[in-house]
């Protein structure tokens, strides 16, 4: 179970996944970027196609704590290993604030259920995904449920049923 985040910590949280520039190297060479509360570009939209939504994820930094490289690596082969063996469909992505050095290595993922997106955040141990259906609005998906109290209601959240620290069955 995670440690319990202060309410000045979840609304930085929350402003910072807002304000991350989510960009996707997709398969013409171009960088596309994905924002939350923005619909996706059109080339991102083409590629999700017939899956409706895709899911834009990592495994580093569990519960938004700074890992070191190496087990940020190893936990990244890790999940892009796993989604081999589920044999879905990825592209590569940088999370990143303009102008500013953090950079965190993801996934922009099709093919998956919600239950499996849900088990994958569990596993890794994220605070919230990204959920970016092909013609709306990109949303966060918060496993946190501890976080509810201070987050505003807004229409670019949605909340996983259990908490990220549940245990799945």
């Amino acid at each position: 179970m995670p440690a319990a985040d202060s309410a000045t910590r979840i609304r930085e949280l929350l402003a910072f996944f807002r304000a991350t520039h989510y960009d996707v190297a997709m398969p013409n060479g171009r960088v596309a970027t994905i924002r939350t509360g923005t619909r996706p570009p059109a080339d991102v939209a083409n590629w999700i196609g017939d899956a409706q939504f895709a899911v834009y994820m990592t495994s580093c930094n569990p519960y938004s704590r700074e890992l070191s490289q190496d087990e940020n690596e190893r936990r990244f082969d890790e999940f892009r290993s796993e989604l081999r063996a589920l044999k879905v469909d990825f592209l590569e992505g940088t999370g990143h604030i303009p102008d500013d050095v953090w950079r965190e290595p993801s996934l922009l993922v099709r093919g998956l259920d919600i239950e499996r997106i849900d088990h994958l955040a569990r596993t890794y141990e994220q605070n919230a995904v990204l959920i970016v259906p092909a013609h709306a609005p990109s949303r966060m998906r918060i496993y946190r449920l501890d976080w509810r109290s201070a987050a505003e209601p807004a229409e670019d959240i949605e909340w996983a049923n259990r908490d990220a620290g549940s245990k799945v069955g």
